[in-house]
C-alpha cells in the first residue's frame, strides 16, 4: 500500500465537509473503516476507493436519513431498497415539515402576544405619573 496516495482523517474531513469525530463515529458503527491505521500514532488514513462511500454518507445524512438505514443500504447496495428508503424519508420529512409549520405558527402567535403586552406596558408607563416598577408589579426600584 502506497501511503502517499492516502489521505489523513483531517484531510478527508475537510474534503467532505465532515468533522473528524463524525468519521470516527462512522468507523465505530462499521459504516466506514480507514484504509490504514498507524499502530504507533493511531492516525487514520483513507484512500480514494472510500470516497464513494463518503459521498453516499454525506448525501444521505443531508437528507436526514438515519444511520441504521444508511448502513443497511451500504451493506446491500440495492437500488430498489434505497428508493424505498428515500420514499420513507420523504414521508417522514413531510410530517416533520408540517409539525415545524405548526410550531412556527404557535411561536409567531406567542411573539405577537409578547409584543402586544410590551406595547400595553409602555402605553401605561407613558400615560402615568407613577414609577414604572409600580405599574408593572415589579419588585425592583426605579432608577
Amino acid at each position: 500500500m502506497d501511503k502517499e496516495q492516502l489521505f489523513s482523517i483531517g484531510e478527508v474531513a475537510r474534503l467532505f465537509h465532515m468533522s473528524v469525530s463524525s468519521l470516527r463515529h462512522y468507523e465505530s458503527l462499521g459504516l466506514l473503516s480507514p484504509e490504514y491505521i498507524n499502530l504507533d500514532s493511531g492516525y487514520r488514513y483513507y484512500s480514494t476507493r472510500q470516497f464513494e462511500v463518503l459521498n453516499t454518507l454525506r448525501y444521505l445524512r443531508a437528507l436526514d436519513m438515519p444511520l441504521p438505514e444508511i448502513a443497511d443500504f451500504l451493506q446491500n447496495r440495492d437500488v430498489e431498497t434505497i428508493e424505498q428508503k428515500l420514499r420513507q424519508q420523504k414521508l417522514s420529512s413531510n410530517k416533520s415539515s408540517r409539525s415545524c409549520r405548526a410550531s412556527s405558527g404557535k411561536l409567531t402567535t406567542a411573539f405577537r402576544s409578547c409584543r402586544m403586552q410590551k406595547a400595553r406596558v409602555w402605553t401605561r408607563l407613558s400615560s402615568s405619573k407613577r414609577p414604572p416598577a409600580a405599574l408593572c408589579g415589579w419588585k425592583t426600584r426605579c432608577i
